[in-house]
């Protein structure tokens, strides 16, 4: 694409209305359809309306709960507003993103759904807020489809072009984070093991998902290791209580304790964190 056609399709784009675009990335999520893996700002006037990468124009179901002002719980709310005649996967697709706390917790579910059913949950509100919507949404249908195909074309190459470009981005930003995970220190290897685990867990929902995460791992271990570390954590105990050695010390001996005393599980016991930190997505400080 030229740069004075760049120019031109923003500027029809601004005189209709249409915001510049942006990315509004949702983290893929097991059972979601693909076009809401990649989300672009259409228009955040009214209510932020996204393109899908197929040219499909939506709206997430709790920014449209929140801008009709409801007072009801969205978890009550859409399944009540689903009830209208509306198909999943036609008309909406659910999916599950990241709690907002900074303490983490379970991972909330949104929807992504087109305009028509946005526009018909507006009316049925029969409030000032869900008119205001609904009149929006009707002027971006009737915006998008005067429009000649050309331009249609024009729009679409760009939207495509800026989503390969943040792609590409992010691949190279993800390689560079695991390039720090492969290079942790293994003298540090119980601290930087934790961080990692912490890390895991706020990626998967919070806190909660700690325990479930060192189960994984510890059976991998066991298994990759032909080793069982709860034996060798009871046989260690009972000689440490052969020792004389008291019961509160005997108690705080942890499987990891167990890995700690063999090199070989050791290099085990971190290339399975690092790989886990990896396959989630969990390899950068902030996440």
């Amino acid at each position: 694409m030229s740069l004075r056609t760049f120019k031109i399709s923003i500027s029809i784009l601004l005189s209709i209305g249409i915001t510049s675009t942006i990315f509004y990335h949702y983290p893929k999520q097991k059972g979601r359809n693909d076009f809401t893996n990649n989300l672009t700002v259409f228009n955040s006037d009214v209510i932020p309306v996204y393109t899908t990468d197929t040219g499909e124009k939506v709206v997430a179901g709790r920014e449209l709960h929140e801008k009709l002002k409801i007072s009801e719980k969205y978890a009550d709310w859409f399944p009540r507003m689903v009830g209208y005649g509306f198909t999943e996967n036609e008309d909406y697709s659910s999916f599950s993103e990241k709690s907002e706390k900074p303490s983490g917790g379970r991972p909330s579910v949104n929807h992504i759904m087109t305009l028509d059913m946005a526009k018909h949950i507006s009316m049925i509100q029969r409030t000032p807020e869900g008119k205001a919507i609904r009149d929006k949404l009707i002027e971006l249908d009737t915006n998008i489809e005067s429009l000649s195909p050309e331009l249609r074309l024009l729009i679409k190459l760009e939207v495509s072009q800026k989503q390969q470009q943040k792609a590409l981005q992010e691949t190279n930003d993800r390689i560079d984070r695991i390039g720090d995970v492969i290079a942790l220190d293994t003298r540090s290897w119980r601290k930087d093991a934790h961080d990692l685990i912490i890390r895991i867990a706020q990626v998967r929902g919070g806190y909660d998902y700690i325990r479930d995460i060192n189960t994984e791992i510890f059976r991998l271990v066991d298994s990759r290791g032909g080793v069982s570390l709860k034996t060798r954590l009871t046989n260690k105990r009972q000689r440490m209580a052969d020792e004389g050695i008291c019961k509160s010390k005997r108690d705080k001996l942890t499987q990891v304790d167990i890995i700690a005393d063999d090199k070989k599980l050791i290099e085990i016991y971190m290339a399975i964190v690092k790989e886990m930190a990896v396959k989630y997505g969990a390899t950068s400080k902030s996440a």
